[in-house]
């Protein structure tokens, strides 16, 4: 569309993005000929698949144990927030007490 001659607010309005997210891709185009995102992008993951399993494994079969029990447990240096994203990840979320009314 932009090899066109159309106007970037007009190709985002069609493609449904913003004119911003049209201009970086299209200047990425331009300077490096495609329009993928950089290999290697991201933190780097501090467990391992089978560490990733033993984690939600652990939440499984104990619904009460805390984070550093499961992290003394697998045995890895991560932070709490790691396992939280890591149970959250497998769809396994803390749950509250219903509350009856008086």
């Amino acid at each position: 569309m932009k090899t066109a001659g159309w106007y970037t607010r007009r190709v985002a309005g069609q493609v449904d993005r913003s004119k911003y997210a049209v201009r970086n891709c299209w200047e990425q185009w331009t300077r490096e000929g495609t329009h993928a995102r950089k290999t290697g992008s991201g933190a780097t993951r501090k467990t391992t698949r089978r560490e990733d399993r033993r984690i939600v494994r652990q939440a499984l079969v104990d619904p009460t144990v805390t984070r550093p029990t499961i992290r003394a447990e697998v045995g890895v240096a991560i932070v709490p927030q790691t396992i939280s994203r890591h149970l959250a990840e497998a769809n396994l979320k803390s749950k509250r007490p219903f509350r009856a009314l008086p």
